[in-house]
């Protein structure tokens, strides 16, 4: 668990640039109002200022750990399944590039995300779906939860809702909407503004 727990975090470390803006997403799979954030103005920043911004993705949201060592999440089980699902993709496929078009692909589907559609949006998205199935089936996906479980617990301020978006660490309510893109450009610090923070 340690182990995994350094991997993890340094594949996360290691993907942001020294002047991107740092954004992190605070989700959990079936939630109406993420899935909202995700479709209609985290797809739009990547698209129009995707090259200032990293993005951290963090798959746990309002979920609990329940004392036996089992998740508890807000919308039913399928959401802790799919959870884990997404944090086995971010572990092999660490990158934005990489990760993003599937987790579009599956809020796409809005609350109809399953293992039939993760393995669509995974083929989809040239992910390697026998490892991800394996990886969220099995212990490794279990450990990855944890992952973010403690990433999201050691949140300050503590999160109370999800989606809960940070930029460069701190929590921004702006973000959280229609005013994502104005946030990033805001805290970007670079002389390379794309036209979106321009315009």
């Amino acid at each position: 668990m340690a182990a995994l727990l350094l991997v993890s975090l340094s594949l996360i470390a290691s993907s942001f640039g020294d002047d991107k803006v740092q954004v992190g997403f605070y989700s959990e799979s079936l939630c109406p109002d993420c899935i909202a954030l995700s479709t209609k103005y985290m797809n739009k920043a990547v698209e129009e200022v995707g090259k200032i911004f990293d993005l951290l993705y963090v798959p746990w949201g309002n979920a609990h750990l329940l004392s036996d060592g089992t998740f508890l999440c807000q919308h039913g089980k399928m959401e802790c399944i799919i959870n884990t699902v997404d944090a086995c993709v971010l572990h092999y496929y660490p990158q934005r590039e990489q990760f993003w078009p599937f987790l579009y692909c599956m809020d796409e589907a809005k609350e109809d995300q399953d293992m039939s559609v993760a393995q669509r949006c995974a083929e989809k998205s040239n992910l390697n779906w026998d490892n991800i199935d394996t990886c969220s089936t099995g212990t490794m996906g279990h450990d990855l939860e944890l992952v973010y479980y403690n990433m999201t617990a050691s949140l300050e301020p503590p999160h109370k809702y999800t989606p809960w978006i940070t930029i460069n660490g701190k929590h921004n309510t702006e973000a959280e909407g229609s005013r994502l893109i104005k946030a990033i450009c805001e805290a970007y610090t670079g002389s390379d503004k794309p036209v979106a923070c321009i315009i």
